[in-house]
């Protein structure tokens, strides 16, 4: 199982206003040159970048942006440089103080953190925060660019980024149009034996599953439950999929024992395929779930039919 992985590993990197009237001009041309000033000024902005989401981070680094980047979080774990950065932690962890000792002038958010209590207490601070969506489907990344422009004042060199997609796209297409199955895949969170969650519907996991050829088999629920040996067994995954550091967390240190032999401990685990047949996948968060520049769906195409092949 390892020495597949690393081939699928190596593959993967081998293989993500019209004209106004003549009574109008000396307006026009007054409110004109302000936009200009105003772009100008946009421009010639030196930015202090927060990010706090490792997508936005990546695409920052991806157009060569870091050097603007003063503080991230906890899920920015990619390109390793970004682990150099002074770190905020967990964005529900977020302490004020800590953030405005960075002194930025623009932190990005996605928008699943609007509401966020430390945000909230900034507003007043004159620093910009900016929300930034970010889609779960292979042109995610382009959108995030095309939003980074309008909000940095800059233009960004997409060409490579674009080309990559598209490669990935076409490559994809090929790959499911010869599909015959498309295995039934269950996603865990896990931080710990004790706090292991089943993703439903409207998640980044029945995204990435879709996009990759497989079948999310949980549909009867929004976003994610506890994970019971009921639930195993009726949905009988014929993958089950994981965080590398949600596997990890199972793992026995003192009786020398992997997160995966844990994982196969688990009560109804063995009684469904994957755990008869030991198909447990696990990867890294961010190439997994942030729908960034790196060409994950392409990979877990592969990686879902190679499966069943095997």
């Amino acid at each position: 199982m390892k020495s597949i992985m690393k081939y699928w590993l190596l593959a993967a990197v081998i293989l993500l206003i019209s004209t106004s009237c003549s009574s109008d001009e000396s307006k026009n041309a007054t409110e004109s040159q302000t936009e200009e000033n105003i772009e100008k000024d946009t421009k010639e902005k030196e930015w202090r970048i927060v990010s706090l989401n490792g997508t936005i981070t990546e695409l920052l680094y991806e157009f060569e942006l870091d050097d603007n980047i003063v503080g991230v979080d906890i899920t920015s774990t990619y390109p390793t440089a970004a682990k150099s950065i002074a770190n905020l932690g967990h964005s529900s962890q977020l302490n004020t103080e800590a953030i405005l000792a960075l002194k930025p002038n623009l932190i990005l958010i996605d928008d699943k953190m609007v509401g966020n209590k430390a945000l909230n207490a900034l507003e007043t601070s004159g620093i910009k925060i900016q929300v930034i969506k970010i889609p779960p489907t292979l042109d995610g990344a382009l959108e995030v660019a095309t939003q980074l422009e309008k909000v940095l004042g800059k233009n960004l060199e997409t060409t490579v980024l674009e080309a990559k997609i598209a490669k990935n796209k076409k490559t994809l297409e090929a790959i499911l149009s010869s599909a015959e199955e498309h295995p039934k895949v269950l996603f865990i969170y896990a931080r710990g034996a004790q706090a292991m969650m089943v993703a439903g519907k409207n998640t980044f996991a029945e995204s990435v599953i879709r996009l990759a050829g497989g079948n999310p088999i949980v549909q009867e629920f929004e976003e994610f439950k506890p994970l019971t040996p009921e639930a195993l067994l009726q949905y009988q995954p014929e993958v089950i999929l994981m965080f590398d550091s949600g596997l990890e967390s199972l793992s026995d240190a003192v009786n020398d024992k992997s997160g995966e032999e844990q994982l196969l401990g688990i009560p109804g685990v063995l009684q469904t395929p994957a755990g008869k047949n030991r198909q447990i996948i696990s990867m890294e968060g961010l190439y997994l779930s942030g729908f960034g520049p790196r060409e994950v769906t392409l990979f877990w195409n592969w990686l879902l039919h190679c499966i069943k092949k095997n």
